[in-house]
């Protein structure tokens, strides 16, 4: 029998999940497929910010900046074991594009825009803090700017998002493709496959959040309307252990071609240095950094930073494809990052496509997303995010530090990782291993089995690159033999638990 929703969610990223999160939660049954792994494309591969977008002042942005400075607010309290403020340092120098009256200009309207709560306000270092900056080459710097934004764990935003809609009632499910989208009367029939399977499921609506693969989806679409044309942008990144004396600001550096890059310490361990804009024509899901965007991230360190730093030095390198609206203009850095929505009715029902967007203002889009619904008839609820926690979120920054330090089943560097990636959930990791201390028992070091179940039965991992990249980064510390040994766990865990399901019930399969 042909299951029925309300809502069906195309797409497991940042935008995709906030919709199916806002929609259950106003009354609407939703169903959500994602084709690979949640935010295995441009929702991990971000700068891991949640800012407001200081660059887009100069092309006049003002909304833009506006609604995001306040999702920054709204976001560090609903999950405050994902995003954390940050200081962010402005080297000032003679030779620069913009002046320092000009940029602390635009820091002063930042401020404004921000009508912030809850980080301190922009202004100048003095003399003797900007003396103490370490590997900062000073000789050519005047002055040095101080604004606040915030770092974000972007692949785990996503999944506690996601989860956070499943634990609402939304029907969630990675490694679930559509393969067409039928109209009917009233809405569509959504086919789709999974590892059972094909299946079929008739939505009233239908939301198209693949991002890169918008297009595609509409391409499987029969009858679909009117398409926006989007860009490819790629944004790489490189990564450098973190250099002695380790520093604790990030730093936005304006570069000569007038961009700015990114120096962001990352995990108390690491640099990432960030972001190019290139043209990507190719495959949205193979993409990598360029040696010439390498040189150019390297250059744009050198520059600012001693001692100077090469190719050797990297020790991992990233790259996502932004999928933005394309607006005409050939300046790739000044294309909009804002993003539009496209709605078509069919009966009483309709589709919306998703055009564009930005990490930051994910929680907007999915309201705007549901006043399009509302238009198409949908019956909903009034607006309820801004205020209930995450999935994890359940917890303040300092209880989070007492429920690491509470506990003692396992080791401090486990229980401090452990709560600042699951949050609040970490409660559930801990008793697990007070219940049976033989899940404290670890198939490869630093990681507890416990950890390894709950990866599978909570947040649906299917393959340790699931776990070592998106759930976690635990990838970057473990040797190859260590990754293989964690290959071989995830197979044969996943087999077994679907050897034992094969008669019964899988909330997967839908």
């Amino acid at each position: 029998m042909t299951k029925s929703v309300d809502l069906f969610v195309i797409g497991g990223g940042i935008n995709g999940a906030a919709v199916a999160r806002d929609a259950v939660g106003r009354g609407l049954t939703v169903q959500l497929a994602e084709m690979g792994d949640y935010a295995s494309a441009t929702s991990s591969a971000s700068s891991k910010l949640i800012h407001g977008g200081l660059r887009y002042l100069e092309s006049y942005e003002f909304g833009l900046v506006r609604s995001s400075l306040r999702e920054r607010e709204v976001i560090m309290r609903i999950a405050p074991h994902l995003v954390f403020p940050m200081r962010f340092l402005l080297p000032m120098s003679r030779n620069l594009p913009r002046s320092p009256i000009l940029v602390s200009l635009g820091l002063w309207l930042y401020d404004i825009l921000s009508g912030r709560k809850l980080l301190a306000p922009s202004g100048y270092l003095s003399p003797l803090e900007k003396a103490a900056l370490p590997r900062l080459r000073l000789g050519e710097i005047r002055t040095v700017l101080h604004y606040p934004d915030c770092w974000a764990d972007d692949a785990r935003l996503t999944l506690e998002t996601l989860l956070d809609a499943r634990d609402r009632g939304a029907n969630i499910a990675n490694y679930r493709e559509v393969t067409a989208i039928r109209p009917l009367d009233d809405g569509y029939l959504v086919e789709y496959r999974d590892h059972s399977g094909a299946h079929a499921t008739r939505a009233r609506f239908v939301v198209n959040a693949a991002g890169p693969w918008a297009a595609r989806v509409l391409d499987r679409a029969e009858d679909a309307g009117r398409r926006r044309g989007l860009r490819f942008v790629r944004g790489s990144h490189i990564v450098i252990a973190m250099p002695d004396p380790p520093q604790q600001d990030a730093y936005t550096l304006q570069l000569d071609d007038k961009r700015v890059a990114f120096v962001l310490p990352w995990l108390e361990r690491y640099l990432i240095i960030g972001t190019t804009d290139a043209e990507h024509t190719g495959d949205p899901g193979d993409v990598y950094c360029s040696d010439a965007e390498r040189d150019y991230l390297l250059a744009a360190y050198n520059q600012f930073f001693e001692p100077e730093i090469g190719p050797g030095d990297i020790v991992w390198t990233y790259a996502g494809v932004r999928p933005l609206l394309d607006d005409g203009n050939a300046n790739l850095s000044e294309i909009t990052r804002d993003y539009v929505l496209e709605a078509e009715g069919r009966g009483n029902g309709g589709l919306v496509t998703i055009y564009g967007g930005k990490l930051t203002t994910h929680r907007k889009l999915a309201g705007d997303v549901m006043d399009e619904l509302a238009d198409l008839g949908a019956n909903l609820g009034p607006a309820w995010t801004g205020e209930a926690p995450l999935h994890g979120g359940a917890l303040t920054r300092q209880e989070l530090i007492d429920l690491a330090a509470s506990e003692t089943a396992t080791t401090p560097d486990i229980r401090k990782r452990w709560v600042f990636t699951y949050g609040s959930e970490a409660a559930a990791l801990f008793a697990a291993v007070k219940a049976d201390p033989a899940l404290a028992g670890e198939t490869v070091p630093g990681i507890p089995d416990a950890e390894l179940i709950h990866a599978v039965d909570v947040e649906d991992v299917t393959t340790a690159q699931d776990f070592l990249y998106r759930r976690t980064k635990l990838f970057l510390t473990l040797d190859p033999s260590h990754i293989k040994t964690l290959e071989a766990w995830f197979e044969a865990y996943r087999r077994g638990k679907e050897n034992a399901d094969e008669h019964g019930h899988d909330h997967q399969a839908g």
